[in-house]
This record gives structure tokens, C-alpha cells and sequence, in this order.
């Protein structure tokens, strides 16, 4: 019997509770698509994917009793007794209880009459992790019979490999024969004992190979029986068990401290996306493996003024998001050009807390990679998790001690690097918001799934301020941290000077006339100033502006590569300018000099030389830098509620009432039952259809409905008599299509 057909028992046999228990703690088995039935969650329960998910999730004492349970099936134990577990381990039966119970919640234990039950999947043959070998029942059976005939006249026993089993396993008659064995090889034998299981460059021969004690490795080496290395450590030797999780300070930092800090940095990460959106529409250089380089996150980390880690989290989560695009261009003539990230020009940008849901839900559970394990998004899980048991506003105050303590929740993790991973995770746990001064946020509660991450994010969002102090000294000030579209609207006509707590700009001639290249005037520019402003603008800045606005176009840059149109007074000034001698400026007529420089040269060259040209065409009319594109058609949808985590109850609910099992799709028979509808005859592109259904691979169909024809992407099929029962991908669900209704694309 296979471990599935087992689990199909065993869950048939539960009660509701019980089973969406079982569901709760493997919730990858009612991922999409969502099983039809008991069949196929005990075939996703025992599937190498999911036990191995489900033992990267166990704390410190269920693995440890998990490997009981291997070593005592490596002895011959099957079913293991608990009190044998509980005297393996050195430890009270009733703490070794409540561990197997919860083991058994996850299908990863089974109780039977005799003890414990382990699936198939989970048996081990080698313990090196606990410094011991392999059973001695595969030893010998890998030495023919002539030499287990030997090695049962050298023990004095009756011929049989099970004769030679039940010795080894007998620890006290072990132990009494190496106290026979020469000094050397007690001294080989105590030292492999205590760890060393293997060994190269022994030869095959003398005491401990002759009593079977030590075998001969097909690579050189000697390998100790696991009874014989556990009946050496004695009768007392127990494996480690340490089932109390360690302790962690706490520190308290305060609610209200924590969730302002939290909105900080939810609309300081807003603002940095936002402004790399902004960047992004002259496409971002990336190296050619399409991976951001350094440079680039220092130069966009000095124009924005965020710090390098900003950056590379705000690009990384923008990317996933799919906010930003990778573009592979075509190979060049010469070589193979770099790769480019910009904005999906059909992607309306979202209002700010949309984007920050966005932001957050791509980070908490982004997209796994293919072949490994996604351990960073484990350790923060596991990170957040642990903050999260602690009362709002208290904080673990040893990085060191929550370190140890994620390990001991998650031992199983493959990593070497655990400080790292941790301390990683609360780094961009801070800079998301999700945590503050070291406690969880009500932004990393909703993360976890209370139901208020709509309401959360959004109050973060609120507490923006929309209005700056703007003084005489021709600087704008925010206290606190300014929402998406203050932030922008001061960036466009003043530079930012410095963050924290407050943020600041300073207006110049060269800020406010970019604000003038944009194609605004003194008017709009000024009246967007007071629509933001906390008082009355100060009247130096309004001064600025509009001397700014005066000289803006005192000079005229022509694409007639190039003419300079102006005033004589200034062209004359222009015309006599050193450092404008580049240019090969040339007066021919009193108000237009001709360049030997393109437009943008000439424009770029006057600019730099602290005048304020204006660009026009050939026609006259200005030229202004390249605005928004048409309206983007495509919209990212808020999260829904069919898109939280399943229901255990509701689907053990659901599972309990349907038949355990169904029909089983065999190869052909979806073709054979199409042809019917095609008066026995599909194309070649139909017959493919069906096979690639047959595979699980989804096929576009055309449903005709009572209500008119449909197009569906399904997959999952099986065959109910004249009704083809299929899972929807866009319905998110099952659906029971006529065969005589379905028409093959």
C-alpha cells in the first residue's frame, strides 16, 4: 500500500476539526487548483514537494523527534512506541506526547495501536547529522552469504542474516563482546563511536571487520553499524531533544512611536518608487546579465536622495511588481547591447495606497524561484511571525537572541548564512514599515492575515502631510514625511536638501527654471505653490519666480542646427562669451546667430553658461520635453477576497461531504470522448488539445452556453459521463462543461 492510499484512509477517517487542522498546517495542498477530493489531497500531502515544505517549517524538537522515529525504524522499530521515543530522547513522555500530536496534525506522523507510524518519504538509512552510520541489516546484506556465514561461526551463531540482526541490536551482548577486542581496535571503535561513522585509508581486515563491527566501503573506506556506534555509547546515551524554545529580551518602544515611524517609512518608500517611475521614463541602463548594477544604484540614490539599500529594495519590488519592465533589445551590428528597465507604458501608476498594498504584498510573498528554495522569504515570514507574538509597540532586544531563536523555529532551513537572512529580513522589514524600532507594525499584523491590510495601509497613507512651511530663505520644509504628489510638486521646482524626521528643499534660478522647461508658467506655477503651502508664499520666492519667468526665453534656440534668436543686446553678449566659443556662435542679423552645434548642444551649452534659453521648432512654436503618454488602458486590481488564504474548515467542510474518491482521466479517453462530438474525427490540433488537457497543460476552449458562446482557459479535466468537469483559470474554480458544448479552438 503507498503512503497516499494510507493518508486517504486515515483522512477519510477524520472528523472536521481534525482534518481542517491537517489543512491549516499543510496549506500548500489546497492551493490552486483547489482538490475536488480526499484522493487528491492525500496524494498532495504525500508528494516530495509538500513533505519537504512541511519539514522546513518544523521547530528544533519536532525534527528532533522526527529523527527518533528514523533512528528507531533504522533499529527495526516499526511502529515505535512513544515510551521508546521518550527514552531515545532522555525526555518525559508526556513532553514527547504533545510534539507527536503536533507532528500529526501535519500528516508528518501517524499513531497506530503500536506506537508511531512514519511515512515512507521521511525513512532514513543514514544519520551523519547525528554522527551515526547505516543500519546493519543493509550492511550485510550487501556481503553475500559466504561472508555472513563467517561472521556467524566467528559469533558463534546459527547461520541467517536475521540471526546476525537480532545480535547487533542487542546492545548488552555488543558490548560484551568488544570488551574481548585488542587495546587498538577499542580505541578505533570508541572514537568512531562518538561521531565518526566513516572513515578512509583502514584496511579491510583484523578484529573489528572480522566481528563485524566495522564494513568495508566500495570506496576504500569502514563504516560502523548505527546499533553498534549507539551500543558503544552506552546504555544511557541519549539523542539531543531540546524542547523548550530559548528566551529573548524584550524592550518596550512604545505604539504610537512604533506605527508613526512605520508611516515614515511606508510613504518615504512611496516616495522613492514614485520618483524611480519618474526616472525610469529615459529607460534605466542594466548590466547585460539584466541585473541592476552598483553604479546605477548610487547614481539614482543621489538623485533622489535615498540611501543604496532604498534604492535596490524600491527597483527590486517595482520589478516583481511589474511596475518596471525589463527590456532585451535587438542585438546590435557590433556586439550585444544592455538590457533596459522602464515603466509599462500601459500601467496606470495606483493611487498611493494601492501602491503600497502592492509594494507590500509583492515583498511578503513574491514569486518563488524554480528550482530552490526561497529561503530569504521563509526567514522573514518566520521573522515577522515571531515580533508578531510579542503586545504591540514590545521589541526583541537582541538581534543575537532572535537569531537563535528563528533557528530554533526553523532549524531545517538550508542556509548558512542564518544571521544574515535574519538580519536581512529586518532591514527591509524596517524600510517597508512593517517593522519599527525592532516591533511589529499593524502593517505586519495585517501581513499575517487579520483582514486589515486594506484599512491599515490606508490610515499609513493618510498620515502624509499635503502642505509645506515655506520661509524667506527661499527653502520649503515638511514636517513629517510629504504624500507622493507634495513630494513631486516640489521636486519638480526646488532640490531637495535633506530627509528624517523633516524634510526640506531650496528653490534657485536653475530649480524654478526646470519647473519653466516643463512648459508651465508663472501663474499655474505660483498658484500650484500657494495650493500647497501652509500660509502665504514669502515674497522672495515669489520674486524668484517671476524675475525667473521674466529671462526665460531671453534667449531662442532653433533646430535649424542651430539658430539663436534674441534680443541684439544679448546676442551681442552671447556672440563675445568665451566660454560659448565652442558653439562657433555667428551674428547674421542683429537679432539671430547661427551655431555649429545642434540644438540640444547649443540649448545645454547656453544653459550651463547661466542663461535661460527657450527651445522652438523650425515653425516658432516651443518645444517642450516629452510629456505622459496617452492614458494607460491597464489597472492594477486592489486584492479581493478570494484572493486571501483558503479556508481549512470551510474546505474540510467541503472534502468530508464529497466522495473520497473519482475518476481516474486515462490516456486517450478525452480524445475517444471528442470524437463522439466530431462525428469521429478531430484534426491533428484537436487530438493535441486533448493530450495536452490529458498532461494537465491549460487549452483554450469555446463553451457554448446557454447565454452564448464563451471562450474558457481550462485544465484538470475528468470525465463524468457526457460532462467534462474542469478547472477554470480565470473563474478561479471548477466548472462542469457538456461535452457536446465544447468546440475545440
Amino acid at each position: 500500500m503507498t503512503t497516499a492510499d494510507e493518508l486517504l484512509g486515515r483522512l477519510a477517517a477524520m472528523g472536521r476539526d481534525e482534518l481542517a487542522d491537517v489543512l491549516g498546517h499543510r496549506p500548500d495542498v489546497l492551493r490552486d487548483p483547489w482538490p475536488r477530493r480526499l484522493d487528491v489531497v492525500a496524494a498532495r500531502l504525500a508528494s516530495a514537494q509538500s513533505v519537504n515544505d512541511a519539514v522546513l517549517g518544523l521547530a528544533l524538537p519536532q525534527v528532533q523527534v522526527v529523527r527518533a522515529v528514523q533512528v528507531g525504524y533504522a533499529l527495526g522499530k516499526r511502529p515505535m512506541p512513544v515510551t521508546e521515543i521518550a527514552r531515545l530522547l532522555g525526555a518525559a513522555p508526556g513532553r514527547v506526547e504533545s510534539v507527536v500530536d503536533e507532528l500529526t496534525a501535519r500528516a508528518l506522523l501517524w499513531r497506530d495501536s503500536g506506537g508511531v507510524t512514519l511515512p515512507d518519504l521521511l525513512r532514513k538509512n543514514t544519520f551523519r547529522a547525528e554522527g551515526l552510520g547505516q543500519p546493519v541489516a543493509d550492511l550485510l546484506g550487501e556481503i553475500g552469504h559466504m561472508r555472513r556465514a563467517r561472521l556467524c561461526r566467528v559469533l558463534g551463531l546459527p547461520e541467517g542474516l536475521q540471526n546476525l540482526v537480532r545480535f547487533y541490536r542487542d546492545g548488552d551482548r555488543v558490548r560484551e563482546l568488544f570488551r574481548t577486542a585488542p587495546e587498538p581496535a577499542r580505541k578505533l571503535l570508541r572514537d568512531m563511536a562518538d561521531g565518526v561513522p566513516e572513515i578512509d585509508g583502514v584496511a579491510p581486515d583484523g578484529w573489528p571487520f572480522e566481528h563485524g563491527f566495522l564494513f568495508a566501503t566500495h570506496h576504500g573506506g569502514a563504516v560502523m553499524p548505527i546499533e553498534v556506534a549507539l551500543a558503544l555509547r552506552g546504555p544511557d546515551h541519549q539523542l539531543p531533544f531540546t524542547p523548550d524554545e530559548p528566551g529573548c529580551p524584550v524592550t518596550h518602544v512604545g505604539t504610537e512611536s512604533a506605527e508613526a515611524t512605520s508611516s515614515a517609512a511606508a510613504l518615504r518608500l512611496l516616495d522613492r518608487v514614485s520618483a524611480l517611475l519618474d526616472l525610469a521614463a529615459e529607460p534605466l541602463p542594466l548590466l547585460k546579465d539584466g541585473t541592476i548594477g552598483t553604479r546605477l544604484v548610487k547614481k539614482l540614490a543621489k538623485e533622489t536622495g535615498a540611501t543604496p539599500p532604498e534604492i535596490e529594495l524600491a527597483l527590486d519590488l517595482a520589478a516583481q511588481a511589474g511596475l518596471l519592465l525589463a527590456d532585451e533589445p535587438p542585438p546590435a551590428r557590433r556586439g550585444q547591447q544592455a538590457p533596459t528597465l522602464a515603466p509599462d507604458p500601459g500601467l496606470a501608476r495606483p493611487e498611493p495606497a494601492l501602491l503600497y498594498r502592492l509594494l507590500l504584498t509583492t515583498w511578503w510573498d513574491p514569486v518563488p524561484p524554480e528550482y530552490e528554495t526561497d529561503v530569504a522569504t521563509l526567514v522573514r515570514h518566520l521573522v515577522v511571525r515571531l515580533l508578531a507574538r510579542l503586545e504591540p509597540g514590545t521589541a526583541i532586544a537582541d538581534v543575537d537572541a532572535l537569531t537563535t531563536l528563528a533557528e530554533w523555529h526553523a532549524p531545517m532551513l538550508p542556509t548558512e548564512d542564518f544571521a544574515g537572512q535574519v538580519q536581512d529580513a529586518l532591514s527591509e522589514s524596517e524600510l517597508l514599515g512593517v517593522v519599527a524600532h525592532g516591533a511589529v507594525t499593524a502593517a505586519g499584523r495585517a501581513l499575517l492575515g487579520d483582514g486589515k491590510l486594506v484599512e491599515v495601509t490606508g490610515e499609513l497613507v493618510a498620515r502624509a502631510r499635503t502642505t509645506a512651511l515655506f520661509g524667506t530663505d527661499l527653502t520649503a520644509i515638511v514636517p513629517g514625511s510629504p504624500d507622493a504628489r507634495l513630494a513631486a510638486s516640489l521636486d519638480r521646482v526646488a532640490d531637495r536638501e535633506a530627509q528624517g524626521t523633516a524634510t526640506s528643499w531650496r528653490f534657485s534660478p536653475a530649480s524654478v527654471r526646470r519647473a519653466f522647461d516643463q512648459g508651465t508658467t508663472a501663474a499655474e506655477l505660483l498658484g500650484e505653490l500657494r495650493a500647497i503651502a501652509a500660509g502665504e508664499l514669502p515674497q522672495p520666492l515669489v520674486y524668484l519666480v517671476n524675475d525667473v519667468a521674466r529671462r526665460h526665453g531671453e534667449a531662442q534656440v532653433h533646430e535649424v542646427a542651430s539658430v539663436v534668436v534674441g534680443e541684439p543686446a544679448v546676442l551681442a553678449e552671447l556672440a563675445a562669451h568665451r566660454k560659448l566659443a565652442k558653439l562657433g556662435l555667428h551674428a547674421v542679423a542683429p537679432t539671430v546667430l547661427t551655431s555649429t552645434v545642434d540644438a540640444s548642444g547649443t540649448l545645454e551649452a547656453l544653459r550651463d553658461a547661466g542663461y535661460a534659453p527657450t527651445r522652438h521648432a523650425a515653425d516658432g512654436s516651443i518645444v517642450l520635453p516629452a510629456r505622459e503618454p496617452a492614458a494607460p488602458t491597464a489597472v492594477i486590481r486592489d486584492a479581493q477576497p478570494a484572493d486571501g488564504p483558503p479556508d481549512p474548515l470551510r474546505h474540510a467542510e467541503r472534502l468530508l461531504a464529497a466522495p473520497a474518491t473519482g475518476p481516474t482521466l486515462l490516456r486517450g479517453q478525452l480524445a475517444r470522448a471528442m470524437s463522439d462530438r466530431y462525428a469521429g474525427r478531430l484534426t491533428p490540433k484537436q487530438q493535441q488539445l486533448c493530450w495536452q488537457l490529458e498532461a494537465g497543460i491549460p487549452a483554450e476552449v469555446v463553451y457554448r452556453g446557454d447565454a452564448g458562446p464563451v471562450r474558457l482557459v481550462i485544465a484538470y479535466p475528468e470525465l463524468d459521463g457526457d460532462v467534462l468537469d474542469v478547472w477554470s483559470l480565470g473563474d478561479r474554480g471548477y466548472r462542469r462543461l457538456e461535452l457536446a458544448r465544447v468546440d475545440l479552438a
